[in-house]
Formats: C-alpha cells, sequence, structure tokens
C-alpha cells in the first residue's frame, strides 16, 4: 500500500514540479546563450537584464514551492478536511506519513539538482566561449589528478557518504515539521501558530542538546576527540559522517513516532 500511496503522491505533484523544472531550465539555456553574445549589442542589455532577473526569482521560487508544497500537502490532506477520506483508505497512518516523507524527499532533491545543472548549463556557454577555456580543462584535470592521488578512492566514497547523509538530513527535515504540524493540530485554533511555536521549542531543544553534546567532548580524551577542523585524518571525516547520520536518523524516528501518535491517537481534523 506504502508504494500505491508514493505514486499516487508524485502523480498528483509532478505537474505542479515538472513544468516549474522545466521553466528553470529553459531560462537557464536562454540566459547562458545571452551571455556569450557580443557585449557591443546594446539592444541586448535590456532584455538580458530581465531575463536574468527572471531566472534568479524562478530559481527562487521553485524552492519556496517546494517548500510550502511539502507543508500544504501534509496538512491539507491529513489535517484538514481531506483527511476524513484519507483516513478512510485502507492504510495505516504511517504509511501516510511515509508516503508524504518519501514524496517530499524527493522532490526537495529533484529541486536541488535543478537547480545544480541549471547553473551548470548558465555557465557552460562561457566555459566554452571562454579565452581560458582550455586552460580551465587543463587546470581542472591537474587538480583532479592531485587529489586522487591523496585520497584515491576516497574521492567516490566520500561524496557517496554525503549524499547519503544529505537524503536523510532532507528526509528528517521533511518529517520534523510534520511532527510540528502535528502538534499544532491539538488545539482547535490558530493550529499553524502552535506549529511554528513547537518549531521554535523543538530548534531551541536541539541547540541546548548540541551544546551539552559540545561541552561533553571536551572532557574526551584527546585521542577520542573528533575535531575534523584540527586534523585532516579521513577516517575521523568518516566517523563524523557516521555520528551525524545516526543523530539524524534518530532524530527522525523520535519525529516519526511524534507525528504517528498524534495521527493514530489523538487526530484533530478541522
Amino acid at each position: 500500500m506504502l508504494s500505491k500511496l508514493i505514486g499516487y503522491e508524485l502523480k498528483a505533484t509532478r505537474r505542479i514540479f515538472l513544468p516549474a523544472y522545466v521553466v528553470v531550465l529553459i531560462l537557464s539555456i536562454l540566459n547562458g546563450i545571452f551571455m556569450i553574445l557580443p557585449d557591443n549589442l546594446d539592444t541586448i542589455t535590456m532584455p538580458f537584464g530581465i531575463l536574468l532577473t527572471v531566472y534568479v526569482l524562478a530559481m527562487f521560487a521553485i524552492c519556496v514551492l517546494t517548500f510550502a508544497y511539502m507543508i500544504s500537502r501534509f496538512y491539507k490532506n491529513l489535517l484538514g478536511d481531506e483527511g476524513y477520506l484519507m483516513f478512510t483508505l485502507p492504510a495505516r497512518p504511517s504509511e501516510l506519513v511515509w508516503a508524504k516523507c518519501i514524496t517530499s524527499t524527493l522532490w526537495m532533491l529533484f529541486t536541488a539538482i535543478v537547480c545544480c545543472v541549471s547553473l551548470f548549463i548558465l555557465a557552460t556557454p562561457i566555459m566554452i566561449y571562454g579565452t581560458d577555456f582550455s586552460i580551465f580543462w587543463r587546470d581542472l584535470g591537474f587538480g583532479l589528478q592531485s587529489l586522487w592521488q591523496e585520497y584515491s578512492v576516497h574521492m567516490i566514497f566520500l561524496p557517496i557518504v554525503c549524499v547519503i547523509l544529505g537524503i536523510v538530513w532532507t528526509a528528517n527535515f521533511c518529517m520534523h515539521i510534520y511532527a510540528c504540524l502535528s502538534i499544532g493540530s491539538l488545539a482547535n485554533k490558530h493550529r499553524l501558530g502552535y506549529a511554528f511555536l513547537a518549531y521554535l521549542g523543538f530548534g531551541i531543544l536541539a541547540e541546548i542538546l548540541l551544546m551539552i553534546g559540545v561541552r561533553f567532548s571536551d572532557f574526551l580524551p584527546n585521542n577520542l576527540n573528533l575535531d575534523i577542523l584540527v586534523e585532516n585524518n579521513m577516517a575521523q571525516i568518516y566517523v563524523a559522517c557516521l555520528i551525524f547520520l545516526i543523530y539524524y536518523i534518530i532524530k527522525l524516528i523520535i519525529n516519526f513516532v511524534i507525528t504517528n501518535y498524534i495521527l493514530s491517537r489523538h487526530l484533530n481534523l478541522q
């Protein structure tokens, strides 16, 4: 049932995101073409300025759209009037929550990829037609070769670890928002306001726990101190990534338990 719910969510949301992605990519291509046109063409100065402004606004809008849609889909489908229909489906509340979380995580990752690709498309014409194009690629090749000689397989493994960490962080971010919205739904009025207060409260608590953790690390023996900024040690970097990964997995589980408990035991639809 979870796969069916995820498929439904993707189908319902792709008609919003896919056209937005296409628009951003087309704007990046057009801006890239304008950037390599001769500088003496004064007639393109104003159109290029307008087009570049539209591109920047589109990039900002697509990020805001991803965040806003992630909140609105959960709030309207599970905590609003549509919840009366959603909770009649032959699915557990946990499946509904995970379907929303996985879908939102995917769209956030897709948005990040599209933004990176659009920036690459925007910069590619300049690199191709620039006077230092060959020098750029030569220096890039030398730099990658030097990094490979120094770090070898870590150049492959470390990005993979960072990607996994980014996926878990994104999933936890979505689930954290859902937990706050679920707590806010317990109120009869000003639910979004209480959800925002819950978000602030969790943020303050996380900062306090982080400060306690930092103070506790000061009492560790030197050989257990995981300060990766002091020593360039790949083992310590991996250990630090593992610690952050476990930390965000624990937060993800806690946020899921809060959300699932409220939706299962104290559902308050509006």
